[in-house]
């Protein structure tokens, strides 16, 4: 903050900053008054004043790099490279000052996204342009119509699936579906366990492997709080992970890797439809079969307690137990209907 200083007549005077002109010269506003403690609570007022207006004549572009800059060492690599993506995607908008811009200048883009992208990629897209332009300062409070996504009908994959892939995977291949489809764990938390997260049958997820600017990162910490946790290994499981030098990797291979080797195991067994991800679907749909309450399936799976993620996107029909409770309620109906 300026510091007012005492001038000859008695009064007080700060000097604000306001700009530098198109010569590289300083420009300053004088503040005068009589006491030291106004002088200089007027020029914090100005000063403030200034520095309102001056970050609500960013443009789009501008707002946008200041908040993934001022967040880059808070959020994950992961989260800010798709940020910056997202940033990317506002381009066609990026030379609009944030305190001028319309609802309609935010709805006509949004309609031009929707010819390339899907509806999840444009939310994402609309999301960050408005955190940015809040983080700003600036509350436009846009009234938005977003692209729909159509519902899918997503079943988990069956027992059978999983036991052909864990059948036909290489020994590396075999580890990771295992961790994945009986211990819930992602792909960034499977490449980055060691066998010294092995402690007897219990097994510590407490890492991550994200892509970072420079390429994957090991990071120390889960991607979120619950993400940290504690599994029970049961006894083919621990001959399955093996045995290894505390410091080795238990699946030795990076996440795209994972992918790589997961799709053309899919394709060699015929089971295209089923993405890796899909596997800790099937983890949180057998869980529910066994009647695993919701509180500990969370747990398992590295979810907060009673997250509508759980039940969403990850708790889903397996068919072949659909048919099964089905013919289980039609007998019980069929009792019922002997009596009619």
């Amino acid at each position: 903050m300026a510091k007012a200083k005492k001038l000859p007549s008695g009064n007080y005077r700060c000097r604000v900053y306001i700009k530098t002109d198109s010569t590289g010269k300083k420009i300053y506003q004088s503040i005068t008054a009589p006491s030291k403690t106004e002088a200089e609570m007027l020029a914090s007022q100005l000063a403030n004043a200034r520095d309102r207006e001056r970050i609500s004549d960013l443009t789009v572009k501008e707002a946008v790099a200041s908040y993934i800059e001022s967040n880059i060492n808070v959020l994950s690599p992961s989260t800010i490279r798709g940020y910056k993506m997202d940033a990317n995607r506002l381009s066609s908008i990026g030379h609009l000052r944030i305190r001028k811009i319309r609802n309609v200048d935010v709805q006509n883009f949004i309609s031009e996204l929707s010819l390339k992208y899907s509806p999840k990629t444009i939310k994402n897209t609309y999301a960050l342009l408005v955190t940015s332009i809040g983080f700003c300062g600036v509350d436009n409070g846009f009234k938005i119509h977003l692209p729909t996504a159509a519902k899918k009908v997503k079943y988990a994959p069956e027992n059978d699936e999983i036991l052909i892939l864990l059948q036909n995977a290489n020994p590396v291949m075999k580890k990771a579906i295992l961790l994945a489809a009986c211990y819930s764990l992602r792909r960034g938390e499977i490449c980055g366990l060691t066998y010294g997260d092995i402690k007897g049958k219990n097994l510590y997820v407490h890492s991550d492997v994200v892509m970072g600017p420079n390429g994957w990162v090991h990071k120390d910490v889960p991607k979120t709080d619950t993400s940290n946790r504690t599994l029970r290994l049961n006894d083919n499981a621990l001959l399955i992970l093996g045995k290894g030098n505390p410091k080795e990797y238990i699946v030795p291979i990076k996440p795209e890797t994972l992918d790589r080797n997961f799709d053309r195991l899919r394709k060699k067994v015929g089971l295209e439809h089923i993405k890796f991800h899909a596997l800790r679907s099937y983890f949180a749909s057998i869980a529910v079969i066994n009647g695993i309450p919701d509180i500990y399936a969370a747990h398992m799976t590295g979810h907060k307690e009673n997250s509508p993620v759980l039940k969403e996107h990850y708790q889903k029909k397996i068919v072949s137990m659909d048919e099964a409770y089905a013919a289980q309620m039609n007998t019980y109906f069929d009792e019922i209907l002997k009596k009619v």
